[in-house]
């Protein structure tokens, strides 16, 4: 009995406590919560932290941004894409919209995507965001309008350090390609698709240029090649057959 009555005296204790606990304290604890969990690198303690403080705060918390950012670090591009639509509801902003596009682009929501970076491309003309609007656009084979996107920003600043990865001759093994090199391939696969094979060839090289290793270029150049021998080698064989 003795033992009941003391755990009943340290509940009253602590409910009395709470009940003290202001709205700014509870907010402050939880913030708290968020910056160590963050620094543990716990994001799903950081995500139940910020979801006690939007608890609080209400949708209109600044912590709601830091939710999209969680989810996405997380690769959950579902969930990324909700919060991101819910922000973009009341305030267009770039960072979140980017964060939209690209999971949609991991989610293969293609068309989705695609409006989502035209949006971010309207904002934010760079060769980064053209490479990869254009290469959306180019797998639902708008071949035209991928390549007016690229030609947009063709002389544009690219990142030093920026990167594409690609397969190589390996199974399995795939090689990063600087994002130059992976535009000009880019740009020569969509000139293929509207029939001009000589800019196309001129692209493959400058590809080659930028990264003599760029086993894709290689490969889209040899065919490109050999397709064209084929197309002038035809026009003799008929000469042959019609003597």
């Amino acid at each position: 009995m003795k033992k009941i009555f003391v755990l009943l005296v340290l509940f009253g204790f602590q409910i009395g406590h709470s009940q003290k606990l202001t709205k700014k304290d509870f907010l402050t604890i939880e913030k708290n919560i968020y910056k160590e969990a963050l620094h543990n690198f716990d994001l799903d303690a950081a995500k139940n932290a910020i979801y006690q403080i939007i608890g609080v705060e209400g949708e209109q918390s600044k912590y709601i941004d830091s939710l999209a950012y969680l989810y996405f670090n997380q690769q959950k591009y579902l969930s990324c894409v909700s919060v991101a639509d819910k922000i973009l509801q009341k305030e267009k902003k770039l960072p979140i919209l980017e964060l939209k596009a690209v999971s949609l682009e991991n989610l293969n929501a293609i068309k989705e995507a695609i409006a989502a970076y035209e949006q971010v491309f309207a904002q934010k003309k760079e060769p980064f965001v053209a490479y990869k609007l254009a290469n959306l656009q180019h797998k639902l084979k708008r071949s035209a309008e991928a390549y007016t996107t690229l030609k947009s920003t063709e002389n544009g600043n690219f990142p030093p350090k920026a990167s594409v990865s690609f397969p190589t001759a390996k199974k399995g093994v795939t090689q990063q390609v600087p994002l130059k090199a992976a535009y000009y391939n880019l740009l020569a696969m969509t000139s293929y698709d509207l029939h001009n094979y000589d800019l196309a060839t001129g692209y493959f090289e400058k590809a080659l240029q930028v990264y003599p290793e760029f086993f894709v270029a290689k490969q889209n150049k040899q065919a490109i090649e050999l397709m064209q021998k084929k197309l002038q080698s035809k026009p003799q064989e008929s000469n042959k057959t019609n003597k």
